[in-house]
């Protein structure tokens, strides 16, 4: 019976059942916590590290790909064995990043949003769906140059450029996040606080 059903649908399935398992155990936690919306929980900092993964895979598929068969073989190895096999996935499903997209959008951003209001997850997802969306500018404006430019050194030092911005801003933010401070990206933050202001 299951090999009529195609994976996208046992993917999806999954993924709702996991998003409502997450979100019945958010809820019973923070009602357990005071009703202080400022305070930074461990699940608060847990929930804020989990967006970044989104941006970070769409990093991974635009430029690392491309670049890191290039980097020394233990740092390729490790790659294979940790992230190359949700990067294999997330290539294979290339609508997951879009209805993971509009879950964070809709349960996190929207001002009528039915998660509580904690303002630092939703800065976080926020500043992550950004993330996403300038990754994937940047990637598509990437893939558009000439293949003669994309794989010439030019085109590599830009790849590996891209890819290390990505990468470390992402790093960079998952690391506020466990110290439960926000990030300060220029342009992007200051972005990301004049829309929950504005909300």
């Amino acid at each position: 019976m299951l090999n009529y059903i195609p994976s996208w649908i046992i993917s999806m399935v999954l993924i709702i059942l996991i998003s409502v398992l997450f979100y019945q155990i958010y809820f019973s936690i923070i009602n357990a916590y005071s009703d202080d919306k400022n305070r930074i929980t461990v699940v608060d900092k847990l929930g804020s590290i989990l967006p970044y993964a989104l941006p970070l895979l769409e990093g991974l598929q635009n430029f690392g790909q491309q670049i890191l068969p290039d980097y020394p073989f233990s740092l390729m190895s490790l790659y294979k064995k940790t992230l190359m096999p949700f990067v294999i996935f997330y290539v294979t499903h290339p609508a997951l990043a879009f209805i993971i997209f509009f879950v964070l959008y809709y349960l996190f951003v929207r001002a009528k949003s039915p998660m509580p209001n904690r303002p630092f997850i939703r800065f976080n997802v926020l500043q992550s769906i950004l993330l996403f969306l300038i990754n994937s500018l940047l990637g598509a404006t990437f893939r558009a140059l000439p293949i003669e430019f994309r794989v010439s050194i030019y085109g590599l030092m830009l790849c590996n450029t891209l890819f290390w911005f990505v990468l470390s801003t992402i790093i960079y933010s998952v690391i506020k996040s466990i110290q439960g401070k926000y990030a300060k990206i220029p342009v992007i933050s200051q972005a990301v606080r004049i829309q929950i202001d504005t909300q």
